[in-house]
């Protein structure tokens, strides 16, 4: 007996499509906004003022009153130095008894001056320095009350936007299981 017997398999088909979450966000932020403080500055500056007259006077440059009142000293001085020179020469002439020749000892000391010799420098002060000290003006823009670099704030929070689209999954008979039975021969039997 010849037979022949064809099978197909039956096959499934699956199509999916899959599942996604679309999202978009925009950042949080914070928006700040400064009000400087302002303020004005005025200066004066420092004032240095040097007197040099002592230092002009003790180098013999002075003003003529001042050389009036010092010649009028030294010369007081002076005048104050022979009083008192002539009154020890009369004091001792009057005591001429006592022995000496007073009158010799008057003329070699008159001949002979005694001049002492140095060294000097000029001036012999420096000049007066004085200082007038600066001065510093502040003025705080729109008075004391003013807030001082007062900062605004602004807060814009983050928003999220989401869209889920769904997953599918479609599963479908792409062939159809199936047998096929033949008969191929040529010789029928008849009898069961």
């Amino acid at each position: 007996m010849d037979i022949s017997i064809n099978t197909t398999h039956a096959r499934l088909g699956i199509e999916t499509t899959p599942a996604r979450l679309e999202t978009k966000t925009d950042m949080a932020r914070l928006e700040l906004k400064q009000n400087h403080a302002k303020m004005k500055i005025k200066t004066e500056p420092p004032k240095v003022k040097i007197d040099q007259y002592e230092a002009f006077a003790s180098a013999g440059l002075k003003k003529p009153l001042d050389l009036t009142k010092e010649n009028a000293q030294i010369s007081y001085q002076k005048v104050m130095e022979y009083i008192a020179r002539k009154a020890s020469d009369g004091d001792r002439l009057a005591a001429i008894h006592k022995g000496g020749d007073p009158i010799v000892e008057f003329a070699k000391r008159a001949s002979y001056t005694k001049k002492d010799f140095n060294i000097d420098f000029i001036p012999k002060t420096g000049p007066e320095i004085t200082l007038e000290e600066g001065k510093l003006k502040r003025e705080l823009e729109g008075g004391s009350n003013v807030v001082l670099n007062s900062v605004q704030k602004n807060f814009v929070p983050q928003s999220l936007n989401s869209n889920y689209v769904s997953g599918n999954v479609n599963i479908y008979m792409q062939q159809s299981y199936s047998v096929d039975i033949e008969y191929i021969g040529n010789n029928v039997s008849q009898y069961v």
